[in-house]
């Protein structure tokens, strides 16, 4: 027996083909095993938002694709998750028998199913189909809200209620819109899919996260010929008293939306009026915000409210909808209307605002010019509409539009408008997707428009998009020929500077500030430079504000209009606050000082600019503790030095004046001194030795200790001013107007004969040079002039000195005393 070669390579081929799906069957059955379905393997579960379904078994999650997996069009997804073992426990508690639990799951798996195959705007959108193992089932859809059964407030298996579903107060706008989006759908099952739902209920009507409603649940679904012809494929409903096990596994409708005839039938005779009779439960409860029937799967219960509906029920309706609502909730099928008729009462068809959501609804399908007119005429009317229309109603289709350039203009304030109503995660979900590229293109009046609005996207943005978006629209602001974007883009500019890195504000935004305040011709544009210059002086460094103040300089050399003035002040003012007085002495002084003779500032204009350079002046005064006074007599003032020692500024118009505690020998033989008025300054040098200065128009004066034997006996002297160089030898300044002059402890032999000399009229000058000896600068209107140290027989017999010591006071002090004494007149 031959062998056919062909025919047995083919035979093994087919063999391997099936060994190796078997094992890639195996394997990926026990991966399932350990990781639980594909969705939950591609799919990242943020949190859960919500439960729906029969029963509402299903979980809903919020989830974001992992990494590696294939991208789609939704940046976030809903991942529909349904706990088979808790289901299994759940039925096990009740006493339910296995076949209930078998049951129940087909019934999931043919929703599913069928949610697949029907494509419609109204019917939930799958992404990934229904995958399962032992454990768990799950499946993907496009991103949800919530069951229109958890905004009713049944949060049953839900874990943790979110806080927008626990807020959520649906308006009556928002209702009317969803229950026209049911509408639109049944119509479309009725005539053009040929399906009877069967289940209209609040756990299978979905809320999108764009605000669409949208059908599932389509287990109990069937098609109209099955409805009409034979129906011995199709499953009755069997409804008797209160039934638990249709409240943990339901196996058929709740009877709260179910049709009369789908209860009293043994067979199934329901046709598109039962999902009209339900529709019409759906819409009571929604309107009157509770439901219909509350009879708990009892018939009895059932039938005596349908028989028996009294008027009073109604009372909670708006008129212009009851009598449509009855027709619709009529036991006889006949009566009732169709979908359509029923959208098409003044209910409905009177309300401008519902109008309004549904031209929006299909915006992308009119023309601009159609386009345009409602967006005007939506701009007046958006402000009745709630916050939630808003949000989910309105945003979404605009967001959508924002992509036609023309109608950016007319579609941006609305869509920035809701905006600010969002919370910084909304937004980044909802608006950011579609904002952000409109950012990176944006010009003439769209950008204008983002400009002025730049502070609350700057709030709402992440600083990732800050960089790649804002700041480059910024740098194309800067750069447009439209001076009102440029005085716009300067304006916000300091706000977005404060979230940007310092290093990325002087190499993107400081160069184009600094050549729009140069090179500009229009005013209000330089102004607008200047102030922002202003504006970020806080932000910058030393160097980038000494560039600020060159740009200012320039500035202000070509123009010295008011305006360009006053913003020269405030920017001085600003750097005056954050680098204090010695940086705006050396830099900003020289600045402002030639423009105080500009003769464009008015007399308030020309105040300020000289309080500030007062007030500049008087801190310096303040921070070198020296007042100058009109008579040019410097007045000094109590500081204490870098070495922590203290130091004295004594002044006084009447009485005596008492030197440092380093004195108190001194200090308390003083009380008994009041025959004059003196002044006092003192002061301690940097190597903490204190000297004293002291100046007197009549009465005594006592220097430091220093001098002890000298000081015990000074009664008589009356006027005396010390100091202590470097060195730490003590000087003497005296100057008296009638009196005598004693110099310091280094002559007591003068010291104790000159008590006697009175006649005297002297004013004197005493400092300890480098080398440590004193010197003294003495100056006379009359009278005589002794010298230190030297110590001659002149000094004891009192008679006058040698003429070449006898000299007359120069006009000018020798500039290295520093004493800064007024010359006296000759």
């Amino acid at each position: 027996m031959s062998i056919n070669m062909k025919t047995l390579t083919q035979a093994f081929a087919k063999t391997a083909a099936v060994i190796e799906k078997t094992v890639h069957t195996t394997v990926q059955s026990a991966v399932q095993e350990v990781t639980g379905p594909r969705a939950l393997q591609d799919y990242e579960l943020l949190h859960q938002i919500g439960s729906a379904g029969p029963g509402l078994a299903w979980k809903l999650y919020s989830a974001k694709a992992r990494e590696g997996t294939h991208r789609h069009q939704y940046p976030t997804v809903c991942v529909w998750v349904l706990d088979k073992k808790a289901m299994s426990k759940a039925r096990a508690c009740a006493g339910l028998s296995k076949a209930v639990e078998d049951s129940f799951f087909n019934l999931i798996r043919a929703d599913a199913v069928r949610l697949v195959r029907l494509r419609h705007p109204g019917v939930v959108h799958v992404v990934q189909a229904l995958d399962e193992n032992k454990n768990a089932m799950a499946m993907v859809t496009e991103p949800l809200f919530a069951s229109v059964a958890n905004a009713l407030g049944n949060v049953d298996n839900v874990a943790k209620v979110p806080k927008e579903l626990k807020e959520i107060e649906m308006g009556l706008v928002e209702v009317k819109h969803g229950l026209l989006q049911v509408a639109e759908c049944l119509n479309f099952l009725h005539n053009n899919a040929r399906i009877v739902h069967r289940a209209i209920l609040p756990e299978n009507v979905l809320m999108t996260s764009s605000g669409a409603w949208k059908f599932g649940g389509f287990g109990f679904a069937t098609s109209t010929d099955k409805a009409s012809g034979d129906c011995a494929h199709v499953q009755a409903f069997h409804y008797g008293e209160y039934d638990t096990e249709d409240s943990v596994m339901p196996l058929q409708p709740s009877l709260n939306y179910t049709a009369p005839e789908l209860v009293r039938s043994k067979a199934s005779s329901a046709g598109c009026s039962s999902d009209i009779f339900s529709f019409g439960c759906l819409a009571y409860h929604l309107i009157a915000r509770k439901p219909l029937f509350a009879c708990h799967n009892n018939v009895k219960t059932y039938m005596n409210t349908l028989t028996y509906l009294p008027n009073e029920a109604f009372s909670s309706i708006p008129q212009e909808v009851i009598h449509d609502l009855q027709r619709m909730l009529s036991a006889n099928e006949s009566v009732r209307p169709s979908a359509l008729d029923f959208t098409g009462s003044p209910f409905f068809r009177d309300d401008t605002r519902l109008r309004a959501l549904l031209f929006l609804d299909h915006l992308l399908e009119k023309d601009s010019m159609q386009k345009s007119e409602f967006l005007k005429a939506l701009s007046d009317m958006w402000k009745d509409f709630d916050s939630r229309v808003l949000r989910y109603k309105v945003l979404p289709p605009l967001c959508a539009e924002l992509r036609n350039l023309v109608m950016q203009p007319l579609i941006l304030p609305m869509v920035l408008m809701i905006a600010e109503s969002q919370d910084k995660n909304d937004f980044k979900l909802v608006t950011s997707p579609v904002l952000m590229p409109v950012l990176s293109n944006a010009a003439g009046e769209a950008m204008l428009l983002l400009l002025k609005n730049a502070e609350l996207i700057i709030n709402k943005t992440s600083s990732e998009h800050l960089e790649s978006h804002l700041l480059p629209m910024f740098v194309r602001a800067y750069d447009d020929s439209d001076s009102r974007i440029q005085e716009e883009v300067l304006r916000k500019s300091a706000f977005l500077a404060k979230q940007l890195d310092l290093q990325l504000v002087k190499q993107a935004i400081l160069p184009r500030i600094h050549g729009l305040a140069l090179k500009t011709t229009v005013a209000a544009v330089r102004v607008n430079a200047l102030l922002c210059l202003g504006d970020l002086v806080h932000t910058l460094d030393k160097g980038s504000v000494q560039d600020v103040l060159q740009t200012i300089q320039q500035c202000t050399a070509v123009d010295r209009s008011a305006p360009t003035l006053l913003c020269t002040l405030g920017v001085s003012n600003s750097v005056l606050k954050k680098y204090g007085v010695e940086f705006t002495a050396e830099h900003v002084l020289p600045l402002l000082t030639p423009l105080l003779t500009a003769q464009q500032l008015n007399v308030q204009q020309f105040t300020k600019y000289m309080l500030f350079v007062k007030d500049v002046l008087r801190k310096i005064e303040e921070k070198r503790g020296v007042i100058s006074t009109d008579s040019g007599t410097p007045d000094v003032k109590h500081a204490v030095t870098a070495n922590g020692l203290q130091s004295q500024v004594l002044s006084n118009a009447s009485g005596t004046v008492a030197p440092a505690k380093s004195s108190p020998a001194w200090d308390e033989a003083w009380g008994s001194a009041h025959r004059g008025a003196a002044n006092a300054t003192a002061t301690t040098t940097a190597d903490g030795i204190q000297s004293q200065a002291l100046s007197n128009t009549s009465g005594a004066v006592a220097l430091a200790k220093s001098s002890p034997a000298w000081d015990e006996e000074w009664g008589s002297a009356n006027s005396g001013a010390a100091t202590t160089t470097a060195n730490g030898i003590q000087s003497q300044a005296l100057s008296n107007a009638s009196g005598a002059v004693a110099p310091a402890k280094s002559n007591p032999e003068w010291d104790e004969e000159w008590g006697s000399t009175s006649s005297r009229t002297s004013n004197a000058t005493t400092t300890t040079a480098a080398d440590g000896l004193q010197s003294q600068a003495l100056s006379y209107t009359s009278g005589t002039v002794a010298l230190a140290k030297s110590g001659p027989a002149w000094m004891k017999t009192g008679a006058l000195p040698p003429a070449e010591l006898l000299m007359p006071m120069p006009m000018s002090l020798p500039l290295e005393m520093g004493f800064g004494l007024k010359p006296s007149a000759m």
